[in-house]
């Protein structure tokens, strides 16, 4: 584990992130369809754009740092 909390730049701290960011991205896709399937398109295009940031940040994780 971790000895030091407040150490962001271990590459252990960069997997965590990069998986809870990924399962409530699965979250909010199911949801997403979910609302689509209930024809709550207002609902849905909410969920969409919550998951915006999420989708930045992974791609951010993956690609650029």
């Amino acid at each position: 584990m971790l000895q030091d909390v407040g150490d962001v730049t271990n590459p252990a701290w960069r997997l965590i992130t990069m998986r809870a960011i990924s399962f409530g991205t699965i979250i909010n896709a199911i949801l997403f369809f979910t609302a689509l399937s209930f024809e709550r398109e207002r609902v849905a295009r909410g969920i969409l754009t919550s998951c915006v940031p999420s989708v930045v940040a992974v791609i951010y994780f993956q690609f650029i740092q």
